[in-house]
């Protein structure tokens, strides 16, 4: 999309405005005309003086500054999170009613409220009558969209305050759809399994040694039996095993990594190893094939020599029920039983299954109603490395912010971009910890250039299995008291969420919300689960009354031994692959680079809407 927009609001001795507007453009185009001077209107706050005369974008709280670039509207924010949400936010629904109520007059109905209440009341006459503006913006979606995000269980009875039980059911029911919908693409995943469909043959009298059950991925890397089978030159360089040695050069400790041959670890293509995925014992491990038609299957664990040993632990089975049976090639139907099929399946590495190299398969039991395949079909073998759980303390930070392109049109001025980082550990018992906060502010940031930005995201000094982040960027233009206001008032809304999930993150773990989770061994899904969870409410929050538009927006999961990997040179520097969020914000990962106990990397965030390309250097460090 490409825009063109001049727009000049001039006073005469008859106040009006006059704006010259000259568009092109691939897409939408939001035009707000300057009201009349002196004009409110309600609930906004106080409109400004008499010799300004500020835009003001629809459904925001807040006016643009003179010359401030185009806003989104509110309509075209809502359409975007509603065109990427599946899961409706516990946190948003929270606020809002618990704001309702305290603008309402009612007393503080628990502690959930009295803290709640007691930050709101720090909030100036001005930043309520944004918060009653908000409030309002927020009732004025029609309910069908407030339903898909805000969880209504929430918000329905004006009498009844958001108490520390019923938010944490409410979240905790959350997070288990956010994860289902991360491991398996359905947020109903996880609270009941489902067969996939039957794709065996009957081979008759024929010997046949085929595996009619397949493994195509193991924690996302493809595997020997990928079919259609994949020459060495299509495998990636993320599904090879690559050995690192730690080299000195110009006295600082580098890596020097090879991509290993024979001996392997695993399966071998053209004297290449394919790669071995290190898992963490009691972590889980998703496996993708086809043929895992029932929910009793199984997976048979072997220790590999010298070792010896084998049990069967229970899987998870949530089959594909979109993929088609079959199919016309050729005038002939044909089932279809390749690597389209996307049944999938995970199981939890027993907690104390011993560090080593083992062979895994997945048993289902002979439901065909063909007896010549005998009790149970197995898979053909697959392979994963337990490794011992992490025990290092890890810092995130960041270095950098750098506008590649600034947000469209150039030509309107310069960017106020505003970031916030939310940071929350996962504990060793799989339950989250105390939530860290990092923000930054930065003016008059135009294309091509850089910002120091020096900041710790995250740290800790006892153990940990993992840490999710939430990270969100927002250009705001205004007024220098509307920027302040814009500031303020999210402070107080992040303060409000971030101390009711301190507050209630015991209690779900209490109620068993973590329950399933940690016994599917989803450590990282867990993590990834609350950073999406937490991004989510603060985007909703924006788009209700913000002349905001989004520039960054990510949600970042790591477990421990992630963590160990990243920081260490024993370990390849693997590509990360390039996705979009929820809110249609693609990300790239590039400038990888390691060091002794030091890992950065340069993840560009790109809005489409925006025509923005922002980067952020992180830095990751082992510090023990």
């Amino acid at each position: 999309m490409s825009q063109s927009k001049d727009c000049a609001c001039t006073r005469e001795a008859t106040p009006r405005c006059a704006i010259d507007i000259h568009i092109s453009s691939g897409g939408d185009v939001n035009i707000y005309n300057c009201g009349a001077p002196g004009a409110s209107t309600p609930p906004a706050p106080p409109p400004p003086a008499a010799d300004t005369c500020p835009a003001q974008a629809a459904g925001a709280c807040v006016p643009l500054a003179l010359g401030a670039k185009p806003k989104q509207s509110r309509r075209r924010k809502i359409d975007r999170l509603l065109a990427g949400n599946r899961v409706p936010s516990a946190l948003a629904a929270s606020f809002f009613h618990t704001a309702r109520r305290y603008l309402d007059g009612r007393s503080a109905g628990n502690a959930l409220e009295t803290d709640a209440f007691a930050r709101l009341d720090r909030l100036s006459p001005a930043l309520r009558g944004v918060l009653r503006c908000s409030l309002a913006s927020f009732d004025s979606l029609p309910r069908s969209d407030l339903d898909r995000l805000a969880d209504a269980g929430l918000r329905a009875d004006l009498a009844r305050p958001v108490d520390v039980p019923t938010l944490a059911s409410a979240l905790g029911a959350e997070l288990l759809q956010r994860a289902g919908l991360l491991a398996f693409g359905d947020p109903a995943a996880l609270e009941a399994e489902r067969p996939g469909r039957v794709r065996v043959y009957d081979p008759g009298n024929a010997e046949d040694f085929t595996s009619q059950v397949n493994v195509c991925r193991v924690n996302g890397l493809r595997t020997a039996t990928y079919q259609p089978p994949l020459p060495l030159g299509q495998f990636t360089p993320a599904e090879l095993q690559q050995r690192c040695v730690p080299t000195m050069q110009n006295g600082q400790a580098v890596q020097n990594c090879a991509v290993q041959g024979e001996p392997c670890p695993g399966y071998t293509i053209d004297a290449t190893c394919l790669r071995v995925p290190e898992v963490e014992a009691g972590s889980a491990v998703l496996l993708e094939g086809v043929n895992f038609f029932d929910v009793n299957a199984q997976v048979r664990i072997l220790a590999r020599a010298p070792a010896t040993g084998e049990q069967r632990v229970d899987a998870h089975v949530v089959g594909d029920t979109q993929t088609p049976l079959t199919e016309v090639v050729d005038g002939e139907t044909r089932t279809i039983r390749d690597c389209r099929v996307q049944d999938r399946l995970s199981f939890k590495v027993p907690d104390d299954l011993a560090p080593g190299s083992y062979e895994i398969a997945v048993v289902v039991p002979n439901t065909t109603g063909i007896a010549r395949l005998g009790t149970e079909l197995i898979s053909a073998p697959q392979f994963i490395t337990v490794v011992p759980p992490a025990t290092a303390r890890f810092q995130i930070a960041t270095e950098r912010l750098r506008a590649r392109a600034e947000t469209s049109p150039a030509s309107f001025g310069s960017d106020e971009v505003g970031l916030r980082f939310i940071a929350i550990p996962l504990l060793p018992d799989g339950n989250p910890g105390a939530s860290q906060l990092a923000d930054a502010r930065f003016g008059d940031v135009d294309s091509g250039e850089s910002r120091t930005m020096e900041r710790v995201l995250f740290t800790h000094a006892q153990p940990i299995a993992g840490v999710a982040l939430s990270i969100t960027g927002y250009e705001i233009d205004g007024e220098d008291e509307y920027e302040q206001q814009i500031e303020a008032f999210s402070e107080v809304f992040i303060d409000v969420v971030r101390a009711q999930w301190d507050m209630v993150k015991e209690a779900i773990a209490a109620l068993g919300g973590y329950a399933i989770l940690k016994g599917l061994g989803f450590k990282v899904y867990i993590a990834l689960a609350i950073a999406a969870a937490v991004t989510l409410a603060i985007d909703f929050f924006y788009s209700l009354w913000a002349p905001a538009d989004l520039i960054v927006d990510d949600a970042i999961g790591l477990t421990a031994v992630d963590l160990a990997a990243l920081t260490s040179l024993n370990f390849p520097l693997l590509p990360v692959a390039e996705r979009s969020t929820e809110r249609d914000i693609r990300i790239v990962t590039h400038a990888q680079e390691k060091g002794a106990a030091t890992y950065r990397e340069t993840r560009e965030y790109i809005s489409e809407d925006e025509g923005s390309r922002y980067e952020i250097r992180f830095r990751y460090n082992r510090l023990v």
